[in-house]
This record gives C-alpha cells, structure tokens and sequence, in this order.
C-alpha cells in the first residue's frame, strides 16, 4: 500500500517537484524496511525500479538519485 500510495502521488499530483517526489521515495523506503527488516535486497530489485520509472516518466530531464538521508523537504 506504501508503494502504491507514493507512485499515485508523485506521478499523477503536479505540484510535487522533483525534489519532493524523491523525498517521498526515500521516506517510502524507510517506512517498508522499518516493517520488513531484511527486505533490502528485495526492495532494491522488486519495489525501487518502479520508482525510478515513474520520475524517469515524470522528470525525464532531471537526474535520477535519491535524495541524502539528511536532505529534508519543508
């Protein structure tokens, strides 16, 4: 539900900025490995390709990174 949740945000609302939208990824992601310890490696094959897709699709200009764990977003 976390998945789906962010990708329905980050791809159909246009007023999140590229920025945000990684934001809410890496928050996304924290939130599955608090309730999944040891998903990592599946995350990261699995669940973080449909991320990138989606800021691909939405931002195809922008560089593709996550955000830094100390980055936050106001």
């Amino acid at each position: 539900m976390i998945v789906e949740l962010t990708l329905n945000l980050i791809s159909s609302d246009r007023t999140v900025s590229h920025r945000e939208a990684r934001c809410l990824v890496e928050c996304a992601r924290k939130a599955i490995l608090e309730l999944f310890p040891g998903f990592e490696n599946r995350y990261e094959r699995s669940v973080e390709p449909h991320f990138m897709r989606v800021l691909q699709q939405r931002w195809p200009v922008e560089e593709l990174r996550y955000t830094s764990p100390y980055e936050t977003v106001n």
